[in-house]
């Protein structure tokens, strides 16, 4: 046609929508160089667009300028009004194909998935691959190792999510917190594909072709920690006695609950603590309950730091009564003041030398202050129980607490494993052991040579363990004693 050719743009986008970076930059440039642009030429009017509205509109956008858009192989002449409708054929023409296709793509994947096949982007762990039948579906690769630890390491609920995924990040799984969480709710990861609802079909969960990488109890367990039913040392539905303990353990080999169970010897019964599940997990009572001792009488408190923490804990309520008080003196000032700025702002008004608004803005100001002035004066008020009687006996008690759970009954032994043991403790039939202990006994407990030469002088806000208060795990009055 002797057309002179001043840019090519080649797009390999869908032409559902005008949504596209090539077409942009051809708007773009042929907005800007108007006066010498004339044409637009595609090669047919599906591969402009397979919409008729958002077309229709795009064609009036660039009519308005004087540029002509066209097909070379469908060209029309638009100087024909007849043309139009022929135009307007090509162009539904393209968007009833579009639906076609789309049509066709959606009821093909809901029958794969149906069939058990997966669709779409291999999930962390997975490859996509085709089978012998030539369907897509999954393999799994080289990190498939971190979705199965990341499992059964949250499935035993000893450490948290995030505590967790750090870790393995550590080791090589390049996972941020929002995608690791998504992973850990995946059904996939069992070998199963959820199936949405379609048309009168309702949505489903079918098995898939692909392998799976944990079993279903795994899955189970870790949703119900993301649920929030995570262990807190409640008690059980109902008491046994021979087996204080059996919710406070978790099996070393599977992760899965420890229970309680007797057996009948020649002359009496044998209890003993084990797995729920097939693992070989199996202690007696007495053994385990041993293990445990072992354990807090590992626990043993240094006697210098239980000394100084007695005496910073004294001090510092001291201190911080002494605190209080001028706290209060100063925000008893800071009330009598602000009233007072309220009386001058009245004085003010009725000398007219401020407006009635301004007077209003001062007074809503200083209401403000006022009533924070009263509620800190109402909460420094408050009086608060002397600690000091209770520090050397609750102290003392944790001296012993090996023979406090050793000596203790049912309630007993629950109590000092329930206010020591913040997790679970990993059990097997050979050891016995805690990832994490109350931060108190923590400290408490901590081998310090250097902590044998203090001596007991005041304390000072810059002592590792001033104004430590005991956590919710070591509360005095829970202990047998009433202490």
């Amino acid at each position: 046609m002797g057309y002179n050719i001043v840019k090519i743009y080649r797009e390999d986008h869908s032409a559902k929508n005008f949504n596209r970076p090539e077409w942009i930059k051809l708007r773009t440039y042929a907005k800007a160089n108007k006066k010498e642009v004339h044409k637009v030429l595609f090669a047919k009017w599906d591969r402009f667009s397979r919409g008729t509205e958002q077309a229709l509109t795009v064609l009036r956008e660039f009519d308005s300028i004087g540029i002509e858009l066209n097909a070379t192989e469908q060209y029309l002449d638009m100087s024909n009004s007849d043309n139009k409708m022929i135009r307007a054929i090509y162009l539904t023409a393209g968007e009833v194909e579009r639906d076609k296709i789309s049509s066709r793509t959606i009821t093909g994947t809901y029958q794969a998935k149906k069939e058990g096949y997966f669709t779409g982007k291999a999930p962390y762990g997975y490859d996509n691959f085709r089978d012998e039948h030539k369907k897509s579906t999954l393999k799994p690769n080289q990190f498939s190792f971190f979705v199965k630890k990341a499992f059964i390491e949250v499935a035993m609920n000893i450490e948290s999510v995030e505590t967790i995924r750090k870790k393995l990040k550590q080791e090589g799984m390049k996972l941020e917190k929002s995608a690791f969480s998504e992973l850990l709710k995946n059904i996939i990861y069992v070998g199963k594909i959820k199936v949405p609802e379609f048309k009168k079909e309702s949505a489903m969960v079918v098995n898939g072709k692909h392998e799976a990488l944990i079993d279903i109890e795994t899955f189970n367990k870790v949703q119900a920690v993301f649920n929030g039913k995570r262990w807190h040392g409640t008690k059980p539905n109902h008491k046994n006695l021979e087996f204080p303990l059996r919710d406070f353990l978790t099996c070393e080999i599977c992760g899965g609950q420890i229970t309680g169970s007797t057996s009948q010897g020649r002359s009496k019964k044998y209890a003993y603590y084990h797995c729920r599940n097939k693992c070989k997990t199996r202690v007696s009572v007495d053994d385990a309950h041993m293990k445990i001792g072992n354990i807090l009488f590992n626990l043993q408190i240094n006697e210098n730091i239980k000394d100084l923490f007695s005496a910073v804990l004294k001090n510092s309520e001291t201190r911080f009564n002494g605190d209080r008080t001028t706290q209060l003196k100063d925000k008893i000032e800071s009330q009598k003041s602000l009233k007072v700025k309220i009386e001058d702002a009245e004085d003010l008004l009725l000398n007219k030398d401020i407006t009635k608004e301004r007077f209003n803005s001062i007074v809503e100001r200083i209401n403000g202050q006022l009533i924070e002035v009263n509620n800190e004066i109402e909460i420094l008020n408050t009086r608060t129980d002397s600690i000091k009687t209770y520090v050397d006996s609750g102290l003392e008690l944790l001296t012993n607490l090996d023979r406090m759970f050793a000596n203790g009954d049912y309630d007993g032994k629950r109590i000092v494993a329930g206010s020591i043991f913040t997790q679970k403790l990993i059990f097997g039939n050979d050891n016995c052991r805690t990832e994490k202990v109350n931060e108190v006994i923590g400290v408490l407990t901590r081998s310090s040579k250097g902590s044998r030469g203090y001596k007991k002088e005041k304390a000072v806000i810059s002592d590792s363990f001033s104004a430590y208060v005991p956590g919710a795990g070591v509360e005095p009055a829970r202990f047998p004693t009433g202490v």
